[in-house]
């Protein structure tokens, strides 16, 4: 029988409901994931970061899965709402544009990290990604270790900018001003992040994407510059350098 919204005329409109369904079903695969495998494996032992890079990494990939039955459900019509559609910006500008907003958000990034938090007595914090690659690394697990970048130069990303970008960002900005929008977006998207100390790093780097997403119309390029901040950081990891977390 088809659904409700199939069978209707009218192409279905994204809401700020769906929006939250869509972070929920994000963060409750994760942890149903992670608890699956504590209690799988309750007879022997696994780390604790073996079982967030897995059930984050797991967890990302029903996500993506969730919404592409959500794109298949609702049809063609659903795809420019969130996002998934071609940039209005041209190419040339696009790959500037891009670059620029790497360099200035990881140049803000390194003030605060290397300038400000030292005043305050904060050194040496890194966020919780670079904490699993220093873990996995380590251990010397191969298998860890390409799990690692498929989360964080993959899969992460794009579900990160689906979810925040393509399905909450945009559902706000039929509510309220397409700022708006972006900066509850961005909190949200802070607080699902640690350590805490570094939240005001993450709020900058959703800033950027969120307005990127705004101006280009799609989620190519927020994708684009999310993978490759997040390259910069892994080359920085395996590297050794003491830049940023």
């Amino acid at each position: 029988m088809a659904t409700p919204q199939a069978s209707s005329s009218q192409p279905y409109r994204l809401t700020v409901k769906r929006g939250f369904l869509a972070l929920l079903i994000m963060f409750a695969s994760q942890a149903l994931v992670g608890l699956g495998i504590s209690f799988g494996f309750k007879f022997v032992q696994v780390d604790t970061q073996m079982i967030g890079l897995i059930s984050v990494l797991v967890g990302g990939i029903i996500t993506l899965i969730w919404v592409w039955t959500d794109i298949r459900r609702f049809g063609p019509s659903f795809l420019p709402q969130i996002g998934l559609q071609q940039s209005i910006v041209k190419a040339s500008q696009s790959v500037m544009l891009v670059f620029l907003l790497l360099i200035s958000t990881h140049f803000l990034a390194w003030i605060y990290r290397s300038i400000i938090l030292p005043i305050v007595g904060q050194v040496g914090i890194i966020g919780g990604g670079s904490q699993m690659f220093a873990y996995i690394r380590e251990t010397g697990s191969i298998i860890g270790m390409a799990g690692f970048f498929v989360l964080a130069l993959i899969v992460g990303p794009v579900m990160e900018e689906v979810i925040f970008r393509g399905y909450l960002q945009s559902a706000f900005a039929r509510r309220m001003p397409e700022w708006g929008a972006i900066l509850i977006t961005s909190l949200l998207f802070m607080a699902g992040h640690g350590p805490t100390i570094l939240w005001p790093m993450y709020f900058i780097y959703s800033i950027a994407w969120g307005w990127i997403f705004m101006h280009s119309r799609s989620l190519k390029m927020a994708i684009a510059i999310h993978m490759l901040s997040n390259l910069f950081y892994a080359v920085i990891a395996v590297m050794g350098w003491k830049i940023l977390a």
